[in-house]
């Protein structure tokens, strides 16, 4: 009997489509790679590099909303084609203005506005092409493939620069999207899903996911839990090329194979092992086994500055311990939320969700990246950890009571 997988591989317009997706998400994890090193190169500022992931945060935040409804009102085919292009073009738009560096910040702004309408056009064509139980294997690959393009994008992004330099990974990253584009140019002719341009929709949905959220306990503290950890997963981000080049002494093409790459291992042999650790232990103890690794992890990238020897070998390990320590914080937390939430209402709930992470990023990003520059990333790393057994104390006393009865506000 065919596998699910080999049954996909047999649509040929799915490929077409999967194709589209992964050289866009490539490129999206390649393109920040290099603008965010470009950014800390030319200021040497934590903040200005914060200032990036903000950047590409704003449309999700002001324009994402109401993105579905555009979309619903247009050929999704000829949406991704227009928008592959479009992100193409503002691709290549960086070898005209990387000497401006602030003007990068609109580059990225750009590209991020432009997938606002590639990624509904994109995950409403997988059910057209999709059908059956088909559907869930497509999605799960989908899932893979953009965890694997981040890996393959940021985390390749050094060994590209130093085989290719900067003008021609561009270019080939311009090249991928008109790829991307042409593959999708092949799916078949679709017609627009609605010819009503409904805006209130969205805010609709997300009062309804809102109201779910405060009135199911249950729900709560794993959607707090997936915030709180995406924000230090952001922070780090912001972090790397300046802990790279200040603490560490390495070349900014280092940082993905020393930590990039490292930490992308961790996270996938602990998410490979995870089903059978959940079936002798409960989802909340892997949360807190999670929440202990990571401030370990951070304690040990605060003192490898101050290792004379072998530091890119423990840099390297700590970042495999903090890659599977996230997962670990992360995946439980996504299922619980799965399995607490109706199928019928996942759709608000991680709608609200995505909202949520948007809105929560901003301010504490920010607010470490200046304290990295004022105090220093040591000492930002150690309040880091601190801040993560807190929250590992707070889970362990509190954790099954907050589950069953909530917050109490």
């Amino acid at each position: 009997m065919k596998s699910n997988f080999s049954k996909l591989l047999e649509n040929r317009n799915f490929i077409k489509l999967w194709l589209s997706q992964i050289l866009s998400q490539i490129t999206i994890n390649l393109m920040t790679f290099i603008i965010l090193t470009r950014i800390f190169e030319a200021t040497k500022s934590n903040v200005a590099v914060s200032l990036l992931w903000i950047a590409s945060s704003l449309p999700a935040l002001f324009f994402g909303p109401f993105s579905g409804a555009i979309v619903d009102n247009f050929s999704r085919r000829k949406m991704m084609i227009v928008t592959n292009i479009a992100q193409a073009v503002s691709v290549a738009s960086f070898l005209i203005l990387k000497k401006y560096v602030f003007a990068l910040y609109a580059v990225v702004f750009l590209y991020w506005l432009i997938d606002q309408l590639y990624l509904p056009s994109q995950q409403a064509s997988l059910p057209s092409l999709i059908k059956g139980k088909l559907l869930a294997s497509a999605n799960g690959l989908f899932l893979l493939t953009q965890q694997a393009s981040f890996l393959f994008g940021f985390g390749m992004g050094g060994l590209f620069l130093t085989v290719l330099g900067r003008n021609n990974t561009v270019l080939m990253a311009s090249i991928l999207l008109l790829i991307a584009a042409i593959s999708v140019y092949l799916l078949p002719k679709d017609e627009p899903k609605s010819k009503n341009f409904k805006v209130n929709k969205f805010w609709n949905d997300f009062r309804l996911g809102y109201k779910f959220i405060r009135t199911h306990n249950e729900i709560l503290m794993p959607l707090l839990v997936i915030i709180f950890s995406q924000i230090f997963v952001a922070i780090i981000s912001s972090i790397l090329p300046s802990y790279t080049k200040v603490e560490l002494g390495l070349d900014l093409k280092h940082v993905s194979l020393v930590l990039v790459v490292p930490a992308a291992i961790g996270a996938l042999i602990f998410t490979y092992y995870l089903p059978k650790l959940l079936h002798k232990f409960r989802k909340i103890i892997v949360i807190k086994s999670g929440l202990i690794g990571a401030a370990l992890s951070l304690v040990g990238l605060a003192v490898l500055p101050y290792m004379t020897r072998y530091s890119v070998l423990f840099g390297a390990l700590a970042a495999v311990l903090l890659g599977a320590s996230s997962a670990a914080i992360t995946v439980p937390s996504q299922t619980l939320l799965q399995e607490k939430t109706p199928a019928w209402f996942r759709g608000r709930v991680y709608g609200s969700l995505s909202f949520m992470l948007i809105s929560a990023t901003s301010i504490p990003l920010l607010a470490a990246a200046t304290m990295a520059d004022v105090m220093g990333i040591p000492i930002l790393l150690i309040l880091m950890a601190t801040t993560l057994l807190i929250g590992f104390a707070f889970i362990h006393r509190k954790g099954d009571h907050v589950l069953a009865n909530g917050f109490g506000i």
